[in-house]
């Protein structure tokens, strides 16, 4: 199978080509070859299809069209496969001929010979790409794949010009038609039609040409251009031979693998063959992320658009503010004598600026420390490019000097992958893929790390990469795996070129976010490890983020690598007393446990309330405006609350252990995942248990249950929810007891339905004493259901509904959404259809609205049921698809089994 987009979308299969219909289909197709092996986000998918009005019910048609891209268009030769957060085409790369082209034509610049392969990449094109497709997208990416042809017919021209020259006047003249500001095509065309004989017509391009340019950018024909008709004036000597340029790029990283995005930043930057001005790329990111190997990638892909020539300079060894000793090494490369080179910088920097005009040179600045440094460096003249690498980022020439910027950041994990594959080869890693997967996991995607763990493979083929993976996941924090002889390449001493330059303050705040166990952590909670306000750390962060040693993102969140976390923390145990170390860690847990129940009451209001050990001085408390702020909280927080756990445990801080899982446990249980919270209240039930906290115990053994429940483990869960009622045994705690008897009411109807029933009614008395009125009305509407299950439908019903209307009067949206549930059960018990769809929308409503997701996707799986019975199947589908939805977001398991049922619901219509 071939997919075909340069050209029509089509799809060959066996000698047949096949259109692919109708637009939509062939959009989404075509988006997804785009990034084959890569997983496009939906987001992305949307835009790409219906560009920045996305309609209302364009994820339901997105899924339509997934569906029929599947069985219709791959029909079994590939698959479109989901991913959290989007969705990947699995065919092999050749398949796709965008893919295949680049790579022959990529094949092509290391063989002495590239005409064969050129020929071969460029019979791939069968027309305009992605014709006929509408949309912004669509005419970018025609955009781009007409350059990389154009490129590549360059280059073929430029090899085929002594052998076959008439064959090149006939593929370039259209070209030249099409593009008439292209002056390295209109340079290629005169040499091609003076080598064929026909110098009269090379001379006659030459002045329409230069006509062109002076008429629309009023400008003369650069230099190299110039040169080539100078040769032409001379009649007999061969065009560019006698010209000496410049190429002091050093050699580029083989093996070089993705960042397919970036270089296509810096090629839109570098666009235009004759710009008015000089173009200025800089490329900053995280030490260790291939700032160098981009820049040095990009500079050999693209040399031959810089045809008088490449500079280079290595800034890590010049003072920052010192220009003099890189000057004088250009102007020698330019040809100036050493004699005439000024003893005055500025004389150097003019004579350099002058130098440069009317030529196409490309000037690759590499680690530099700031734009100070480099502004003198720069490229001035139309046409030129310059191409700089720095661990800092260098906002301040986007300002002044109108530069590109772009961050880069680890690598995908396919990337990754690729990474060692080009080092260790694919049978390597085939061989032991788990083992591959932790090594990329403990080197964090980060390219110099990967490289370095590659290098030790690479001497040592006989070693298994278990043995690697085993020795980092016993390493843990530690960078020793990373340590190198050459300074260059040292990890450590790569991340120590960024730290050493940081004020001190910001210094201290960098060691501290060591000890923050997550991958990313608030402002408010790094201003509590520092004991500082919020504003002077965020200031001291803005340093950390200039210094791309942490990602200052929105909302004011710090995001931080996991070996650059590895460093801080090694920093701070050199640096900072272990007594200031443990009063920062208390002053974090007292930040998570304050702000997680503050969370609790804005989202879950009528949930019991903890008495919290007082606040360390420092430590500061998030204030959340309203329960979708608390949300996201918690949504950014939960994944570090198993190592919080840990810290407080190790400090002895129990009584912190427990109510910290407590605080997330509501949370957790509407979101998942289920075996984390098993672990959470594992940790926090023995901590409770030191303390000799029967009511805690109790808490902690009811959270667990519930999790137990969730898994479908109800004899687990029975377990605990019975341990929990012995430990309440003579605790004056009647609302709690009621909780958890109303939790073995669900559990004991999948196991021992008869006893659930009486478990039941007790909570309805206990929440009855305890003064509970929406307990009590959550426990009616429980036994309602129950009712139902044994064929008391009338009693069901009055129960549930007046458990509606309690809930309803109290404004507890969560609980009446069960009751709706309810209701619409027990009416589709009866054969009334209708009430109980009606009843069904109006319970997925208020469980969604309420972040409820788990028994939201419940109800509509139940709701989907009722519409087939009714005979509506489209209604059903779609009902199901939205508890896909609900299902995926919580990363459940059973939205295949819902797409199963989908898909065989499909197959019989």
């Amino acid at each position: 199978m071939l997919i075909r987009l340069l050209g029509p979308v089509e799809v060959e299969r066996r000698g047949q080509t096949r259109p692919v219909q109708p637009p939509q289909v062939a959009l989404a197709l075509a988006a997804l070859a785009w990034e084959v092996g890569r997983v496009v986000p939906v987001e992305t998918l949307l835009a790409r299809i219906w560009g920045e009005e996305v309609p209302a019910g364009a994820r339901r048609t997105l899924y339509t069209i997934i569906t029929r891209i599947r069985r219709d268009v791959l029909a079994g030769d590939g698959a479109v496969v989901h991913r959290p957060g989007g969705y990947l085409l699995d065919v092999d790369e050749s398949a796709v001929d965008v893919s295949r082209f680049r790579s022959v034509a990529f094949r092509a610049m290391a063989e002495p010979d590239p005409a064969p392969l050129l020929d071969d990449a460029l019979a791939l094109w069968r027309g305009d790409p992605l014709t006929g497709l509408p949309g912004e997208w669509a005419e970018r990416a025609r955009h781009r794949l007409r350059d990389e042809r154009k490129e590549s017919v360059l280059r073929w021209a430029r090899t085929m010009t002594g052998r076959d020259a008439a064959a090149v006047v006939a593929t370039l003249s259209p070209l030249a038609d099409e593009h008439p500001l292209d002056e390295l095509l209109a340079a290629a065309l005169v040499e091609a039609l003076h080598a064929s004989g026909r110098t009269a017509e090379a001379l006659a391009h030459f002045a329409r040409v230069r006509r062109t340019l002076a008429d629309e950018l009023g400008v003369e024909p650069s230099a190299a251009l110039q040169r080539v008709h100078g040769t032409l004036l001379r009649s007999g000597d061969v065009p560019g031979t006698a010209h000496v340029v410049p190429a002091q790029l050093p050699v580029g990283l083989s093996g070089f693998v993705g960042r397919a995005a970036e270089l296509e930043q810096l090629a839109a930057s570098a666009s235009g063959e004759r710009p008015v001005t000089a173009a200025v790329c800089a490329i900053s990111g995280p030490p260790g992320v291939g700032k160098s190997s981009l820049a040095l990638r990009w500079a050999h892909l693209n040399r031959d658009r810089f045809r008088d020539g490449q500079l280079y300079a290595d800034l890590s060894t010049v003072g920052p503010a010192d220009a003099a000793m890189v000057l004088p090494r250009f102007l020698g490369a330019l040809g100036v004598p050493e004699t005439r080179v000024p003893s005055d910088v500025e004389a150097q920097i003019g004579l350099y600026r002058s130098m440069l005009a009317f030529r196409r040179v490309l000037v690759v600045l590499d680690d530099a420390r700031g734009a100070e440094q480099v502004r003198p460096l720069l490229a001035t003249a139309p046409g030129c490019l310059t191409l700089i690498t720095s661990r800092s980022e260098l906002s301040g020439l986007a300002i002044t000097a109108g530069a590109s910027l772009v961050r880069l950041d680890v690598l995908s994990d396919h990337d990754a992958h690729r990474l060692l594959a080009a080092r260790l080869g694919e049978p390597r890693l085939a061989a032991e893929p788990e083992a591959t997967a932790l090594i990329i996991r403990r080197c964090g995607r980060l390219p110099l790390a990967l490289a370095i763990v590659a290098a030790q493979l690479a001497r040592r083929t006989d070693l298994p990469l278990s043995e690697v993976a085993a020795e980092l996941a016993r390493s843990g924090a530690d960078l020793d795996p990373f340590t190198h002889s050459d300074p260059a390449i040292d990890l450590r001493r790569v991340f120590g070129r960024s730290y050493r330059d940081l004020p001190e303050l910001a210094l201290r705040l960098f060691r501290l976010l060591g000890q923050h166990p997550g991958p990313h952590l608030p402002l408010a909670a790094a201003a509590s490890l520092a004991a500082l306000p919020e504003e002077r750390t965020r200031e001291l962060a803005t340093h950390l983020d200039r210094a791309n040693l942490v990602d200052l993102r929105a909302r004011g969140r710090l995001h931080l690598h996991d070996l650059l976390r590895a460093y801080a923390s090694e920093q701070g145990r050199a640096a900072d007393s272990r007594a200031a170390r443990r009063a920062a860690s208390r002053r974090l847990l007292d930040y998570y446990l304050h702000s997680a129940c503050a969370a609790s009451r804005a989202c879950y209001p009528y949930r019991e309330t903890l008495t919290l050990p007082a606040r360390a001085r420092g430590a500061a408390v998030e204030q959340f405006a309203g329960q979708a702020e608390a949300l996201r909280w918690y949504a950014d927080e939960s994944a570090a609350l198993p190592a919080l756990l840990a810290e407080a445990t190790a400090a002895g801080l129990d009584r912190h252990a427990w109510q910290l899982a407590w605080a997330f446990s509501e949370f957790m249980q509407r979101h998942g995942p289920w075996e984390q919270i098993l672990r959470v209240q594992e940790v926090a039930v023995d901590a409770a248990g030191r303390l000799g906290d029967r009511l805690a115990q109790a808490r902690c053994h009811n959270c667990i249950a519930r999790a137990h429940g969730r898994l479908g483990r109800d004899q687990e869960a029975v377990v605990h929810f019975q341990r929990a009622i012995e430990l309440h045994q003579d605790l004056d705690e009647p609302s709690l007891q009621a909780h958890i008897h109303l939790g073995l009411s669900v559990s004991l109807n999948r196991v021992r339905p008869g006893e659930a029933l009486g478990h039941t009614r007790h909570a309805r008395e206990l929440f009855r004493q305890a003064g509970d009125a929406i307990g009590e009305a959550r426990a009616l509407n429980n036994a309602g259901w129950l009712r139902a299950q044994i064929g008391e439908y009338d009693q069901a019903l009055a129960d549930c509904q007046r458990a509606q209307r309690i809930l309803a009067e109290f404004g507890y949206a969560q609980g009446e959404g069960h009751a709706w549930d309810s209701i619409a059960h027990v009416l589709e018990a009866k054969g009334d259809f209708g009430q109980a769809v009606a009843c069904y929308e109006r319970a997925v409503e208020l469980l969604r609205g309420c972040d409820d997701l788990y028994p939201a996707a419940e109800t509509l799986v139940r709701l989907g049921e009722t519409r087939l019975r009714a005979g509506d199947t489209a209604a059903a589908l779609d009902a199901w698809k939205r508890a896909v939805e609900c299902y995926d977001a919580l990363g459940d398991a059973q939205a295949d089994r819902v797409r199963d049922r989908i898909a065989a619901c499909e197959q019989q219509r």
